[in-house]
């Protein structure tokens, strides 16, 4: 564990102690601001042949990137992470006559802002989908799939949804939030209060992927992998559960990110999206 990360988990842990209500404040303000990681060279090379493309969401402009020419599938990446990180989908999916559009959502890679929300993320959706035209396919990862999901339900119309290691709920996010941050029961029912003041006692299950995959009318296709230990599959196989007609597809070997690279799921997804 790095140095600076213990000492994280033990001042949350001291606080929660001593002042349980600030810590609670606190924890909750770190659960909306997603970190920044360096963007590694592969990821630097696929955005090399990329056309960027001007959108600005809240006043401020997002960085979004786009390559070849046809239908538009948009690439949403998870918390943490960047557009470019789907970026191994892009060959593919241009051949197969596709336009491919990936974006950083707010507050994550060159995108401004320090912190955001699956709203707000569903938000961006819908001003980069405006910017592009029609949207036909969306391609998400991990906490990009609550927000794509969320986004459809608002109103974004698609002709096809591939969901690559979602978690299942809001409610497993939180625990594994409190887990890896080591947050006291006292100080988690203080988060918990006030996310319900903010967003609705029902936030639980208004942003909760498997919730909302019932209400889907949209083809869609699950990917996991059995060894993913950010999102477990358990997650990914509840949402294909409950979303109508959905495939789900079972990979082992790839983890949470290593999917996303891998050319069997690449091309399972490509081939799903043009049918």
């Amino acid at each position: 564990m790095p140095v600076a990360f213990w000492l994280l988990r033990m001042t949350i842990r001291l606080l929660g102690l001593v002042a349980p209500s600030l810590a609670g404040r606190w924890v909750y303000r770190l659960w909306f601001q997603p970190l920044r990681y360096p963007e590694p060279a592969r990821e630097k090379e696929w955005r090399r042949t990329a056309r960027p493309l001007d959108v600005e969401f809240h006043g401020q402009p997002l960085a979004v990137d786009a390559w070849g020419t046809g239908p538009t599938v948009l690439l949403v990446h998870g918390w943490n992470g960047r557009g470019a990180q789907l970026g191994a989908f892009v060959p593919e999916l241009v051949r197969a006559g596709c336009r491919v559009v990936t974006f950083d959502t707010p507050a994550h890679g060159r995108s401004p802002g320090r912190a955001t929300s699956l709203p707000e993320i569903s938000a961006a959706i819908h001003a980069v989908a405006r910017a592009c035209g029609p949207v036909h396919a969306i391609i998400g990862h991990s906490f990009g799939v609550a927000c794509a999901i969320y986004a459809v339900q608002q109103g974004l119309a698609v002709n096809r949804l591939v969901a690559v290691s979602p978690p299942a709920s809001v409610r497993w996010l939180t625990q594994s939030f409190f887990t890896a941050l080591d947050v006291a029961p006292r100080v988690q029912e203080i988060f918990n209060k006030k996310f319900e003041a903010d967003f609705g006692a029902d936030v639980w299950q208004r942003f909760s992927p498997e919730v909302l995959a019932r209400r889907l009318d949209v083809p869609g296709l699950v990917i996991h992998d059995q060894d993913d230990r950010d999102a477990p599959i358990e997650g990914g196989a509840a949402v294909a559960r409950a979303w109508p007609g959905a495939q789900f597809v079972r990979t082992t070997g790839l983890g949470h990110r290593r999917i996303l690279r891998d050319p069997e799921v690449i091309a399972r997804a490509a081939a799903f999206i043009a049918g």
